[in-house]
């Protein structure tokens, strides 16, 4: 009875370690399957991040080749407007040499009519007949005054047939390259369309990469922290620039009241009140900025716009290529396609104060340049993840969006 009781523990123990090992083996087969889910899946990420990463810099190049096709349309009308209103002048040029043309040979068929009814006498005629000889020498005098006349008409004539002819061969040349500009011009316009239909196509398909509201959230935020950090970085170098030159500017003119003998701290005070009057002066006494285009406002600030992202500007409706004007004065700190917002540019007001302008079509400002409220710098277009062809529009202070609308003018 013993031997069989620890038959049977002996047993237990057996078939227990054999149920251990089978669930074991179970629980590592498992494992293992998740973990090659896992790896599986993180090679999946790795690829659309490249796939990602690929189409994004296929839209910057398509981008880039849009604002460079419509810059080329731009000069083509402006050469094309050019051509046009010298052809005008050279129309108008020959009208009026023909009426000088009509004017001079009517005033020879005048004098022609004049001198026959004046006498069918040749000189020879009236010399021998005899007549009184004070008559003679005024008829021979005014029959040499007419000859004369008539001589200057058809020299003025002559010069204008030929001014009208040079006329008439400048009108064809520029007639000829009004032609050659026409053909140029709808051959550009063919390539921007073809340009805006391959964007077109690329930002659908990196539209449809991003599929999640968290990949949108997580791209916007990544794209938003880069600009941000290279327009502080920008501004920094702006702004220790133009210290180097204000200290620059203080120096010499010390320099030239001492050289003058006289008071060098004067000569100080005086040169940094004019220089001064070069700061960028924030919103200015108004406290105001100008609307940078008139257009209907789509997205408001605040509005929710993907996931837990909401609008931190405005999106002004507006057609393709209109005009975008700097809505302050100040400095460009930020001029380049940036992921997320297209083609934008940013610039800094002074005390704290930034306007950003996104998804546009070109920029025509650069890094460094001082621009004045009103002035055009840029174009519209939908070159940022807008999902609309106009204008997005910021502004910040001291970091923080703000509502544009509670500091535009009406």
């Amino acid at each position: 009875m013993k031997y069989n009781r620890v038959g049977l523990l002996v047993g237990a123990f057996f078939f227990s370690a054999v149920i251990q090992a089978e669930e074991s083996k179970n629980v590592n087969s498992s494992l293992s399957s998740v973990r090659e889910q896992i790896q599986q899946k993180q090679q999946a990420i790795q690829v659309q991040k490249k796939d990602l990463a690929s189409l994004q810099q296929q839209l910057k190049a398509d981008e880039d080749a849009i604002a460079a096709a419509n810059q080329k349309l731009q000069s083509s009308q402006s050469q094309l407007s050019k051509v046009r209103s010298k052809l005008q002048r050279l129309e108008a040029q020959r009208a009026k040499l023909e009426a000088e043309s009509n004017q001079q040979q009517r005033l020879l068929a005048e004098q022609f009519d004049e001198a026959y009814r004046m006498g069918q006498h040749d000189y020879m005629k009236l010399l021998l007949n005899q007549q009184d000889p004070a008559a003679v020498d005024r008829t021979l005098a005014y029959y040499g005054y007419m000859n004369q006349a008539r001589l200057k008409i058809l020299k003025r004539l002559d010069a204008t047939k030929a001014e009208l002819l040079r006329n008439k061969q400048e009108t064809n040349e520029s007639s000829q390259e009004l032609r050659g500009l026409i053909d140029n011009q709808r051959h550009d316009q063919l390539t921007l369309q073809q340009k805006q239909q391959q964007r077109e196509m690329t930002a659908k398909e990196l539209n449809s990469s991003l599929h999640s509201d968290q990949q949108q959230l997580d791209k916007l935020q990544l794209a938003e922290k880069a600009m941000l950090q290279k327009i502080e970085e920008q501004r920094k170098q702006l702004e220790a620039e133009r210290a180097r030159k204000k200290q620059e500017a203080l120096a010499l003119a010390r320099e030239k009241a001492k050289q003058a003998g006289k008071s060098q701290e004067a000569a100080a005070r005086k040169e940094a009140a004019r220089l001064a009057k070069t700061d960028l002066q924030g919103l200015g006494k108004s406290g105001r900025m100008s609307w940078p285009l008139r257009g209907t406002v789509i997205r408001k600030f605040g509005e929710n716009r993907t996931g837990e992202v909401a609008w931190k500007g405005l999106l002004i409706q507006a057609s393709q290529g209109a005009a975008v004007k700097a809505a302050g004065s100040g400095d460009v700190v930020y001029a380049d396609w940036l992921d997320g917002f297209g083609n934008v540019l940013v610039i800094d007001h002074g005390r704290g104060y930034l306007s950003l302008y996104g998804n546009n079509q070109s920029l025509t400002k650069h890094v460094g340049q001082r621009v004045n409220a009103g002035d055009v710098i840029a174009n519209v277009g939908h070159s940022g993840n807008t999902g609309a062809t106009g204008l997005y529009f910021e502004i910040r202070k001291a970091g923080k969006p703000v509502n544009p609308v509670s500091l535009l003018g009406k």
